[in-house]
C-alpha cells in the first residue's frame, strides 16, 4: 500500500511524462510541503519506484507503475435516465445527454475523457428515449446499456439500484449531462472516495463544506462552500457499503424519492469519509436550460 504522499507524487510524475525534475514544482502541484516531497522522493528512489536520469528527467520505473496499479480506475457508471424537461424543445426526441452542443453530444465529452485514461468498462443507465443511446454504439461499441424503466416515478436512486452488481472494486459514478471542458477532471488513478467540487462564496445549487478534510453540510444553497458536481469516485470498501445502504433505504416507503448521494452524504454519513476533489468552475459546464444551450450553440433559437 502506498501512503497518500507517495500516491500524490507518483501520480503527478506518471501524468507528466518525462518531467524535468524540479522539487519546487512538485511541491506546488501536489500541494505537499517541499520538505515532505524531498523525503518521499528519497524513499521512492531507494525502493526503486522513481528514477532521476543524468539529464535531470524524473520518471516512474516499471516497479513504480506496478505500485500504482491497485489504484487504477477501471470502471464507470453513468446515469442518464432523466427527462431533462428544462431543455425542451431540444429534449423532445432525445435525452439531455444526447443533445449536441457545437456538433458534439454532451455525454461524449465525458466518454472521451474516460477513454483517454483507459477506462472502457462503462455502463450507462438509460430511461427517457432510451433507444437514442444506441447511437453511441457506433463510436463506443464497448458500452453497456442498462434500462431504468422506473425513471419517471422514482428519483435517481433507482438508477444505481439497476446496476448494483457493477458498482464494485472502485468506481466512477457520474451524471450523464455534464459538458466536460477540461478532460483532466477524469483521472487514471484514485486514492480515496471523493466528489468533484468548485469553491464558491455563495451558491443556490447543491453544495457542501469541508471539515477535517471531508464533506459535511451537503445541502441546496450555502456560503463559503463547494458546488457539487456529479462526478464522484468510490473505493471498493465504500462501494460495498453503498450497495447495502442503498438497498436498505430503497426498500422503505420514502426510499424511492431521494437522490442516491443523499445516502452517503446525509442519511448514513457517519459511515463514510468522502473528500472534495477540487476543480475550477470552467472545467465542467452545467447546461441547465434551453436558454443556456442556445447561448452556447447558435443553431438553437432563443
Amino acid at each position: 500500500m502506498l501512503n497518500r504522499y507517495q500516491f500524490e507524487v507518483m501520480t503527478y510524475i506518471e501524468k507528466n511524462n518525462n518531467l524535468m525534475f524540479n522539487i519546487s514544482e512538485l511541491a506546488n502541484n501536489t500541494r505537499i510541503s517541499r520538505k515532505k516531497v524531498e523525503k518521499v522522493l528519497k524513499n521512492l528512489q531507494e525502493d526503486g519506484n522513481v528514477k532521476i536520469s543524468d539529464d535531470n528527467i524524473i520518471t516512474l520505473t516499471k516497479e513504480g507503475l506496478e505500485q500504482l496499479e491497485p489504484y487504477r480506475v477501471r470502471r464507470a457508471i453513468i446515469m442518464g435516465a432523466g427527462f431533462g424537461s428544462r431543455m425542451m424543445p431540444a429534449t423532445k426526441d432525445r435525452p439531455k445527454p444526447m443533445v449536441t452542443v457545437n456538433g458534439k453530444r454532451i455525454i461524449e465529452t465525458l466518454l472521451d475523457a474516460m477513454i483517454v485514461v483507459g477506462i472502457t468498462d462503462i455502463t450507462i443507465v438509460r430511461g427517457y428515449q432510451k433507444e437514442k443511446y444506441d447511437e453511441l454504439l457506433t463510436k463506443y461499441p464497448f458500452l453497456n446499456l442498462v434500462d431504468n424503466d422506473d425513471y419517471a416515478t422514482t428519483n435517481n436512486i433507482s438508477s444505481v439500484m439497476k446496476v448494483l452488481d457493477k458498482i464494485e472494486g472502485g468506481t466512477y459514478l457520474c451524471e450523464a449531462d455534464l459538458y466536460i471542458t477540461n478532460p483532466a477532471v477524469i483521472t487514471k488513478y484514485q486514492y480515496t472516495s471523493n466528489i468533484l467540487g468548485s469553491y464558491s462564496l455563495e451558491t443556490d445549487d447543491w453544495s457542501f463544506r469541508m471539515q477535517d478534510g471531508h464533506i459535511v453540510d451537503y445541502q441546496q444553497g450555502n456560503t463559503y462552500c463547494y458546488n457539487y458536481y456529479g462526478i464522484s469516485y468510490w473505493t471498493a470498501d465504500d462501494c460495498t457499503k453503498l450497495r447495502n445502504d442503498w438497498s436498505e433505504i430503497y426498500a422503505t416507503d420514502e426510499g424511492k424519492d431521494i437522490f442516491w448521494e443523499i445516502v452517503p452524504l446525509k442519511l448514513r454519513k457517519e459511515k463514510y469519509q468522502v473528500e472534495i476533489r477540487e476543480c475550477q468552475k470552467s472545467d465542467i459546464m452545467e447546461i441547465d436550460n434551453y436558454y443556456e444551450l442556445a447561448t452556447l450553440d447558435k443553431k438553437y433559437n432563443i
